[in-house]
């Protein structure tokens, strides 16, 4: 389940920052700037964004989560500060994945709801393997697919969406797997409602327990973030590189439609 999630949200995420208007790139130089974006760890995105064309894709991701896993959760104004702008200013981006940002308010009070859950699945560890529950994922994804790269990520996690049975049980029903399925539906029941039956037929009735497996703990720190990190090596990328920002916005707006 979180692998298939992983994919279907970053590969939308990838597929749109592939070609942004000049106005969505302004916005994103914007927010790779300001203060409110410095609890995402934007300076990982961007190491993300500079990965080698013919490189793994994971050790950046993995680095990014583990910056931003250390930092204190993101305040509510601060989210709604970065999530007001991109929705608006990065409007036509979004409609071309179907997220449609007439209700901007609407849209950023949704963000802004599911930003803890995404968090909490984000940093959680496998203590039994000493990493982070998507890294851990993806490699698991990699090792049947071939390296997952800037380039082709796109391709895999469309192969991958549209074909699950191809996602190895091994991934589809991990610790991990469990452990990120019993958040989401402790803080999202009606969404996750409508895989309990497919991942039961799939993993056993005991994946849907509402238990944590033993050795998976969340990571998340609690503590408050400070907004005077540094986000110069972000502002000083090309328009290019940053397209890659309105990635985030995607994983995190597209949470609802996970479990349609």
């Amino acid at each position: 389940m979180l692998s298939k999630t992983v994919f279907l949200l970053a590969g939308a995420g990838f597929a749109a920052a592939q070609s942004i208007s000049s106005q969505c790139s302004s916005t994103l130089v914007s927010v790779a700037g300001s203060p409110d974006s410095s609890c995402l760890n934007p300076n990982g995105i961007v190491q993300i964004v500079l990965t080698s064309s013919n490189s793994s894709v994971i050790p950046a991701v993995n680095s990014w989560l583990t910056g931003l896993c250390a930092l204190g959760p993101c305040s509510n104004s601060s989210l709604e500060a970065v999530f007001t702008n991109l929705t608006s200013g990065c409007s036509s981006e979004l409609a071309s994945l179907g997220l449609t940002t007439n209700g901007s308010t609407n849209l950023t009070t949704y963000l802004v709801e599911a930003y803890p859950t995404l968090r909490q699945i984000g940093c959680l560890n496998d203590t039994s393997a000493n990493e982070l529950c998507v890294t851990e994922e993806l490699t698991g994804v990699q090792n049947v697919t071939g390296t997952l790269t800037i380039n082709n990520f796109i391709t895999v996690a469309g192969q991958l969406i549209s074909d699950s049975s191809s996602i190895p049980q091994s991934v589809t029903c991990s610790n991990c797997s469990k452990a990120a399925y019993t958040i989401a539906d402790n803080n999202f029941p009606a969404l996750v409602s409508n895989t309990t039956s497919t991942l039961q037929n799939t993993c056993g009735s005991s994946f849907t327990d509402g238990q944590t497996p033993s050795g998976i703990v969340e990571t998340a720190s609690n503590s408050s973030s400070s907004s005077s990190g540094s986000t110069g090596g972000a502002v000083s990328l090309s328009v290019n590189s940053l397209s890659m920002g309105v990635t985030m916005l995607v994983v995190v707006s597209s949470v609802f439609a996970i479990f349609a």
